[in-house]
C-alpha cells in the first residue's frame, strides 16, 4: 500500500524547503512533523531522500529509541558520523558530558560540508532523543537560516518525551510544523482501492473509515488481515462493514500495548478505565460537537497558533511561521475545553472513567489530551477509543487481578452514579466473585431492564451471574433460582426445570415450595424426572385440599392440582376422576382466578379425553375459559394450551383461531422462542382441524426450526407428528423421529413413534405390520382412557386394514363401536369420519347411503381434508355402481378439495377416476359424430391447423370451422385443448 496517498500537501511543503536550501548561500530551515501513533510520519520522512538526491542534496538520517535515551550524543552520533574524516570515527563517546568546543567543531563541520553540497538532516522519533543531542540540534536550528542545511524532525504527539525542556527549546525554533491528521473518507477509499486492486464503493470506504477513524496504521493493519489470503478476485464480494469492524489485528495490539505502557500512570489508569467501561452511550445530536471542515483537510497549522491552520508564514506558505511551537499544547479542542462537551451525557465532572481512574478534572483532561494526541481516541465530545484493538491492548497490559478489581470498582461506581443497571451489570459479568448485596441488586435490575427490551437471554445471563455470586443455599438463592427459571422458560425450558427443581430443594416450608412448583410449566412437569414429580406431589399433599385453603395457599394448591392431573394423563384410570371432579364444581365452575381456570382447564381436558362429557357440554365451558384469558405468549406455561385440544375435538374453531394468532404474534415480537414454538404447534393443530395440510406443515416446520424437538416431548408435539403423517411428509417424519426423545419405559402414553411406524407400513402396503402398530397404539390409548374418537380414531384405522385383509366382520364391529362413540360425543367431524368408515366396509346401496350421510355431516364443518376423503371414496363407489353423473360431481369436488387442502394424492386419484368417466362418455359422443366431423376432429386433435385440414380435405376453411364447432358441441368440450386427450378415440382405429 502507498501510505503517502493524499499526503501531497506535506510533500510539497518539504520540497519547497529543500529547494530554498539548495539555492543561494543560506535558506536552511527546521520543519517538525507531528501526529499521533501510526499517522505516517516515518513514511513521510522515508520519501524525502529520493526527492533530495534528485536535487543534489546529501541526506543524513538518525532515529531516537527509548532504550538509548541515557546515552549522550546517541542521536547526534548516528546523524553526523558519516561526515567525520576518520573512518569509523564517532562523536563524543556515549556517557561523556557535552564539550562545548566539540559542539562548535561539529557545527563548523556541518557548515563546511553544506558549503560544498546542501544537506538534508532527517531525525525520526525526536521525542526519544537524548538530551545532549537535543541541545546540539537546537544550536544548529538557530544557525539554519545562514546554512545550506534543511532539518526535518518527526515526533509523536502524546508521548511523555514531548514535554522535555530540551525538546521544547528545539521545536520552538521550527519554521513550520506539519501536523498529520487522519485520512478523509475519499483518501480512505483510494487507499483501500489501491490495496484491493480495484475501486471500492462509498459504503465500503465509509465502513473502513468509521472502523479505523481514518488512521493509516489501523487501516493498513485491517486491510492486511482482510487480504491475508490475497485480494478478492474480480466479481468476489468486497468486505462489508461487519467484516471490517470485526478485525482486531494481533500485531497491532502488541504495538499499541508497548506505547501505552510507556505513558505516565494517570494516562494508563484513564486508558484502563475506558477499556473496562467500554463505549459510553452515544450522545444525542444536540450533544454532538460541531464538526466544521473535514479534519483530514487540515494537514498544516501555524506554529504557536493551534487554532488557526490557515495563517500564512513569513515565506508565504500556509501553516509556516517563525513563531515557536510548543509540543504538548493540543492542536484541537479537548474535552475539558469544549463548551459543547458539557452538554453531553457524561461531562467531565460526572464521567465515570475519570472517577474510576482516580483523576480530578484537570488530571482527566490531561489524560484525554494525551490519548487524543496519540490518535487513540475517536473524534467527538465523549472519550472513546478509535478502534476496539486499542481496548484490547489496554486490557492485555492489565493483570487478571487488576482487571477484576477495576471491573468491581467500575460496577460499584456506575451503580452509585445512577447509570443504567445493564451497564453496571456488564462489569459484574466479568468478575469471579462479589459477595456484596449491591451486586445482586444490580444484576437483578439489569435482568428486569433486559426483559423490558424483550431480550430474555440477556436477562438470564445477568441472573446466572447473580447466582454464581450468591451464597450456595438459603431462601435468597431459591428466590434467585425461581427468577432465573421463570426467564429461562421462554428459551431454555430444560434449564428452567432444573433450576425450579433446585429451588424446591432449598425451601423448607410447603407453602414456599408450592409457589415454586406452581410456576413450572405443565408440559415440562409431565416429562420431568420421577423425583421431581414426587416432590411436587408431596408438596401438594402437605399443603392440603384447595377447598380448605385461602389466599396464596389456595392458589398454589389449585395450580399444583392442575399440574399433577395434567401429568397423570399419561397414567391409567386417572381421567374418569377428572370428570367427576369437574362435575363436583357445579354447572358453572368458578373462573375468577388464573389458578381456578388452570384447574378447570385440566379437568375439562381429562373429561373430553375420557369422553365423560359431550361436545355440547365442553364448548361453552371452554369458551368461558378463553374469554377470561388474554391472548399472551405466557399461556404456554400454564394449562391453557389444552383448550385448543378441547375446541378442536368439538369442531369449535371460530374463537380459538384469532386468540392463538394474537398470542403467536406477541411471542414473535418478544423474541420468546418457546412460546412462539408451542403456539406454532397449537396453530398446526388448528390448521389440521380445518384440513389445511400446507399451513399445518408451515407451523410444524416453524416449531421444529425453533428447536422444539430438543426440549419438547412427543406428547407436546402431537400436532406436529399428526401434520407430518396427514401430509405424508417423510422428511418431516424423519426429522421428528431423529430429534424427539425415546418413548418412556412404562408405556402408559400412546406412542407417537409407533403411530409413525404404522403409517409408514400402511403406505408401503405392509398391512400386517401396520395393523400390529395400530392395535398396540389403540390398546395403550384404551388403558390410558383415551376413548374419544375425535381425539384418537384408532378404530377407523384398524377397521380399514381388517377390511383390506379380508376380515369384514371385525371391520364392521370396530366401526359400529366407533360410530356409537362419535354419536355420543356429538362433533360433526367425528360423526362424519365414523360414517365414512362404516360406508367403506359396507357394500352396495347401504354403503353408498352411509357415504352420502358422511358427506352431508362433513359439509357442516371446515375440515376440507375429511370432506375430500369422503368425496373421493363416494365418487369411486358411485363410478363402480355405474352412477356416472353423481360420481363425476363427487370426484370433481374431491379433486378441488384435495388441491385446496394440500393433499395432491387425493386430487390425483380423483383425476384418474374422472378420466375414466371421460373415456366412457367420450366413446358414446364420438359415435355420434358424422364421418367428416370425426376426420376433422381427429386431425385437429393431432395439432393440424384449420388451413392445413382444409387443404388436405379439399374444403374451405369456413367448412372446417363449422365441422369443428359441431364436433365440440357433440363431444361437450370447449375447444382444441380438450381434443388432445381424445385423439385415440377419434382415430380411424378407434371406436
Amino acid at each position: 500500500m502507498n501510505a503517502l496517498l493524499h499526503r501531497q500537501q506535506e510533500l510539497d511543503l518539504l520540497t519547497a524547503a529543500l529547494d530554498a536550501t539548495g539555492h543561494g548561500a543560506g535558506g536552511g530551515s527546521l520543519t517538525v512533523v507531528t501526529g499521533g501513533i501510526g499517522m505516517g510520519k516515518t513514511a513521510l520522512l522515508r520519501a524525502l531522500p529520493e526527492l533530495a538526491e534528485r536535487r543534489g542534496v546529501r541526506v543524513l538520517t538518525a532515529s531516537g529509541a527509548p532504550q538509548e535515551q541515557a546515552f549522550g550524543f546517541g542521536v547526534l552520533s548516528q546523524l553526523l558520523t558519516p561526515l567525520l574524516p576518520a573512518p569509523g570515527g564517532t562523536v563524543t563517546p556515549p556517557g561523556q558530558p557535552a564539550d562545548p568546543p566539540a559542539g562548535s567543531e561539529l557545527l563548523a563541520l556541518v557548515a563546511g560540508h553544506a558549503d560544498r553540497k546542501p544537506l538534508l538532516l532527517l531525525v525520526d522519533d525526536l521525542h526519544w532523543a537524548d538530551t545532549a543531542s537535543l541541545r546540539w540540534l537546537a544550536r544548529l536550528a538557530g544557525r539554519l537560516p545562514r546554512l545550506r542545511v534543511t532539518l526535518v524532525a518527526a515526533l509523536r504527539e502524546g508521548d511523555p518525551g514531548e514535554d522535555a525542556p530540551g525538546l521544547h527549546h528545539l521545536t520552538g525554533r521550527a519554521a513550520r510544523v506539519l501536523r498529520l491528521r487522519p485520512l478523509s473518507v475519499g483518501a480512505t477509499a483510494d487507499l483501500v482501492g489501491a490495496r484491493l486492486g480495484r475501486p471500492v464503493d462509498q459504503a465500503c470506504a465509509r465502513a473502513c473509515h468509521e472502523a479505523t477513524g481514518g488512521h493509516p496504521l489501523l487501516l493498513t493493519a485491517t486491510l492486511d488481515a482482510l487480504t491475508a489470503a490475497g485480494p478478492p478476485a474480480h466479481g468476489e464480494r468486497l468486505p462489508d462493514a461487519r467484516d471490517i469492524r470485526g478485525i482486531r489485528p494481533d500485531a497491532l495490539r502488541e504495538r499499541l500495548a508497548v506505547v501505552l505502557r510507556g505513558q505516565r500512570p494517570p494516562v494508563r489508569r484513564f486508558a484502563s478505565a475506558l477499556a473496562v467501561l467500554g463505549d459510553p452511550p452515544a450522545p444525542t445530536e444536540a450533544d454532538a460537537a460541531p464538526t466544521g471542515a473535514d479534519p483530514a483537510a487540515d494537514t498544516t497549522r501555524t506554529a504557536g497558533h493551534a487554532g488557526d491552520p490557515g495563517r500564512a508564514g513569513p515565506a508565504g506558505e500556509a501553516g509556516c511561521t517563525g513563531t515557536p511551537w510548543v509540543p504538548g499544547v493540543p492542536g484541537d479542542t479537548t474535552w475539558a475545553e469544549d463548551p459543547v462537551a458539557g452538554r453531553g451525557a457524561e461531562t467531565a465532572g460526572e464521567d465515570p472513567a475519570g472517577r474510576l481512574a482516580g483523576l480530578d478534572a484537570t488530571g482527566r483532561a490531561e489524560a484525554v489530551r494525551v490519548l487524543r494526541r496519540l490518535g487513540l481516541l475517536a473524534e467527538g465530545p465523549v472519550p472513546r477509543f478509535v478502534h476496539p484493538v486499542v481496548a484490547d491492548a489496554v486490557e492485555e497490559a492489565m493483570s487478571p487481578a487488576e482487571a477484576e478489581a477495576a471491573r468491581l470498582r467500575a460496577a460499584l461506581l456506575l451503580h452509585q452514579g445512577g447509570h443504567p443497571a445493564e451497564r453496571a451489570a456488564a462489569q459484574l459479568l466479568a468478575v469471579s466473585s462479589c459477595p456484596e448485596p449491591w451486586a445482586q441488586e444490580v444484576l437483578r435490575a439489569a435482568a428486569t431492564a433486559a426483559l423490558r427490551r424483550t431480550d430474555p437471554e440477556a436477562a438470564a445471563r445477568y441472573l446466572r451471574r447473580a447466582l454464581l455470586l450468591s451464597p450456595p443455599d438459603g431462601p435468597a438463592r431459591a428466590d434467585l433460582l425461581v427468577e432465573l427459571a421463570t426467564v429461562e422458560r421462554d428459551f431454555a425450558p430444560r434449564a428452567a426445570l432444573r433450576h425450579f427443581t433446585q429451588a424446591l430443594l432449598l425451601l423448607p416450608d410447603p407453602a414456599g415450595r408450592a409457589r415454586v412448583a406452581g410456576r413450572i410449566p405443565p408440559f415440562l412437569l409431565a416429562d420431568c424426572p420421577p423425583a421431581t414429580l414426587d416432590t411436587v406431589a408431596g408438596t401438594a399433599a402437605a399443603l392440603g385440599d384447595p377447598e380448605g385453603l385461602t389466599g396464596a395457599d389456595r392458589r398454589s394448591a389449585l395450580r399444583l392440582e392442575a399440574r399433577l392431573r395434567h401429568a397423570a394423563v399419561a397414567g391409567p384410570a386417572e381421567l374418569a376422576a377428572s370428570a367427576d371432579r369437574l362435575r363436583a364444581l357445579g354447572p358453572l365452575p368458578p373462573l375468577d382466578g388464573a389458578a381456578d381456570r388452570e384447574r378447570v382447564t385440566v379437568l375439562l381436558h381429562g373429561a373430553v379425553l375420557a369422553q365423560r362429557v359431550t361436545a355440547a357440554e365442553a364448548v361453552p365451558l371452554a369458551e368461558r375459559l378463553l374469554q377470561h384469558e388474554p391472548a399472551t405468549p405466557g399461556h404456554v406455561h400454564t394449562a391453557l394450551p389444552l383448550l385448543t385440544d378441547v375446541l378442536v375435538a368439538a369442531d369449535s374453531l371460530a374463537t380459538i383461531g384469532p386468540w392463538l394468532h394474537t398470542a403467536h404474534d406477541r411471542a414473535r415480537r418478544d423474541h420468546a422462542t418457546v412460546p412462539q414454538a408451542l403456539t406454532a404447534v397449537e396453530l398446526a393443530h388448528l390448521a389440521l382441524a380445518r384440513g389445511d395440510l400446507a399451513l399445518a406443515r408451515v407451523h410444524a416446520t416453524e416449531a421444529l426450526d425453533l428447536g422444539a424437538a430438543d426440549w419438547a416431548t412427543p406428547r407436546t408435539l402431537a400436532a406436529v407428528f399428526q401434520a407430518a403423517l396427514e401430509a405424508r411428509d417423510a422428511a418431516l417424519c424423519e426429522r421428528l423421529l431423529a430429534g424427539s426423545p425415546p418413548d418412556p419405559a412404562p408405556g402408559h402414553l400412546p406412542s407417537l413413534r409407533l403411530l409413525v411406524r404404522g403409517s409408514a407400513a400402511a403406505l408401503r402396503h405392509d398391512l400386517p405390520t401396520a395393523l400390529d402398530c395400530y392395535l398396540d397404539w389403540g390398546r395403550t390409548a384404551e388403558r390410558a382412557h383415551w376413548r374419544n374418537p375425535a381425539v384418537a380414531p384408532w378404530r377407523s384405522w384398524v377397521s380399514a386394514l381388517h377390511y383390506r385383509m379380508g376380515r369384514p366382520g371385525q371391520a364392521h364391529d370396530l366401526m359400529d363401536e366407533e360410530y356409537a362413540r362419535a354419536l355420543a360425543w356429538g362433533s360433526p367431524v367425528a360423526i362424519g369420519r365414523a360414517l365414512r368408515g362404516r360406508g367403506a366396509v359396507t357394500g352396495g346401496e347401504p354403503g353408498l347411503a352411509l357415504l352420502r350421510d358422511s358427506a352431508a355431516a362433513l359439509e357442516r364443518t371446515a375440515h376440507l381434508l375429511e370432506q375430500a376423503r369422503t368425496s373421493l371414496l363416494l365418487g369411486r363407489r358411485l363410478l363402480t355402481a355405474g352412477q356416472e353423473a353423481e360420481a363425476e360431481h363427487r370426484l370433481t369436488h374431491a379433486r378441488e378439495q384435495g388441491l385446496r387442502c394440500g393433499a395432491p394424492w387425493i386430487a390425483d386419484r380423483a383425476g384418474r377416476a374422472l378420466h375414466t368417466i371421460a373415456g366412457c362418455q367420450g366413446a358414446d359422443a364420438v359415435a355420434a359424430l358424422t364421418r367428416t366431423e370425426r376426420r376433422v376432429a381427429a386431425l385437429a386433435a393431432r395439432g393440424t391447423s384449420n388451413r392445413a385440414i382444409a387443404e388436405r380435405l379439399e374444403v374451405s376453411a369456413r367448412a372446417v370451422e363449422k365441422h369443428l364447432t359441431q364436433a365440440y358441441r357433440k363431444l361437450r368440450i370447449d375447444g382444441r385443448a380438450e381434443l388432445a386427450p381424445m385423439a385415440q378415440l377419434l382415430s380411424p382405429e378407434g371406436p
